[in-house]
């Protein structure tokens, strides 16, 4: 080394050739972090709306849950059901005849009938008022929606509340051809003796506050369409988005109660040998005159579901509350990145002197308005949770964050972000670094 020269060596550090990532956090972190209001703008509106479609799609599973309930709670391999079959709380009527026939086709075994109608039913009032009047006020057969109304909702039903008659769903069964599945199966086995006897009824446990499940104890005079009746025990049954209760009784109760028309019923359901049910509803159908449909236990469930989730507005209500959803996200991403974009614009310019490519460029908004989905969608998942029990809870509503639901909102999400990042990056096309001076 000659005089005078300074021989510069590198600094100790890693090897030539090993980089190491990370060494300064990604532009699109840094802009999220160093966004202040307005991530977290943009994260509260993304989230508030990513809480909306998973309410949204547990509305839509509680649809489906409640559709199929009605028949998961009873053991049945076929059922006869009218030609005029809507869905399960408007069954229709076929001849009891037709379940005598049934029963004598090869491969039934078991053959049982099933009554299901509406009534009113004598809700107790708060403070108990255990009158034995039996006509209440006329102003409290169909009590109007108010603040007082309200309150009660959100106390799960309790508080206040006037003497009234509300719907709800009574189901008939032969005690001799329990047609039901355990739980329910031991319930009226263990009640039967007193269910034979007049007016002795079963009310479903998980009933809304307002038919008085709670208040047994305290409450001795019940009604059901006018006529007296007397609580035997309880029963456990999902409530659904057609019935907030049910009652139960043997057959010769239901047709007192409920004038329902003789020699009629609204359900047969079949027992048949195992592995013949194909076979057997081939017979069933050949042998039953076209008064009945037969139908079997799949056939059943699945047209219960279409029903519940795609031809009526409960479904489509729920659905289209996801898509609306959607868009309110998307437009809170897309009008903070577009703002972001438009008040750096000087400083992507530089970026683009420095030799960032338009493509590169266009990575970091994108990969920005992903850094707020996932954020956000952390949040609505917690905040979900919350909000499937809270409901449950106060609605009794079968509240299920299944992962099908966490996948879809995550997919939806992403695909939202990536289409708001690419929506907000038609500035930058245009943007010289000449724009800095």
């Amino acid at each position: 080394m000659s005089a005078g020269t300074v021989e510069i060596r590198p600094a100790p550090g890693p090897a030539h050739g090993l980089r190491i990532p990370w060494r300064t956090p990604p532009l699109a972190l840094r802009n999220v972090v160093h966004g202040g209001r307005r991530s977290l703008a943009a994260i509260s509106g993304v989230a508030f709306s990513l809480t909306m479609v998973l309410l949204q799609l547990g509305f839509l599973q509680a649809v489906r849950i409640t559709a199929r309930n009605n028949y998961e709670i009873l053991d049945f391999d076929a059922v006869l059901v009218s030609p005029y079959y809507e869905q399960f709380y408007a069954s229709g009527f076929i001849p009891l005849d037709r379940l005598t026939e049934a029963r004598s086709v090869p491969g039934v075994v078991a053959a049982a009938p099933l009554y299901a109608t509406f009534r009113l039913w004598r809700c107790p009032g708060l403070p108990p008022d255990d009158s034995t009047d039996p006509h209440p006020a006329p102003t409290d057969l169909e009590p109007r929606p108010t603040a007082a109304t309200l309150g009660r909702w959100f106390r799960g039903g309790g508080g206040s509340r006037p003497l009234q008659r509300r719907e709800l769903f009574v189901l008939g069964v032969d005690l001799d051809r329990n047609p039901f599945r355990d739980p329910i199966r031991g319930r009226i086995e263990a009640t039967a003796s007193r269910l034979r006897l007049h007016g002795r009824v079963l009310l479903n446990e998980q009933s809304h506050p307002d038919f008085g499940w709670q208040l047994r104890e305290t409450v001795r005079h019940w009604e059901l369409g006018n006529k007296a009746v007397t609580l035997a025990g309880g029963f456990p049954m999902l409530r659904g988005f057609a019935a907030d209760s049910t009652v139960l009784c043997d057959d010769r109760n239901f047709r007192t109660l409920c004038d329902f028309p003789p020699g009629r019923i609204s359900f047969g359901l079949l027992k048949v040998e195992p592995g013949s049910l194909a076979a057997t509803l081939a017979r069933l159908r050949r042998t039953l005159p076209g008064d009945v449909q037969v139908l079997g236990r799949d056939e059943i469930l699945a047209r219960e579901t279409d029903h519940w989730v795609n031809q009526t507005s409960t479904g489509q209500l729920f659905a289209f509350g996801v898509m609306i959803a959607m868009v309110v996200a998307a437009v809170v991403v897309y009008q903070v990145l577009s703002n972001d974009v438009r008040e750096h614009l000087p400083e992507y310019a530089t970026l683009k002197a420095m030799g960032y490519s338009l493509p590169r460029l266009y990575r970091v908004v994108v990969e920005q308005s992903l850094l707020y989905m996932i954020v956000a969608y952390a949040i609505a998942v917690v905040l979900a949770i919350a909000v499937y029990r809270a409901t449950e809870h106060l609605a009794g509503i079968p509240m299920r964050l299944t992962l099908q639901s966490l996948a879809i909102t995550l997919g939806l999400a992403l695909a939202v972000g990536i289409l708001s990042g690419a929506l907000s990056v038609s500035r930058l096309r245009t943007v010289q670094p000449a724009d800095l001076f």
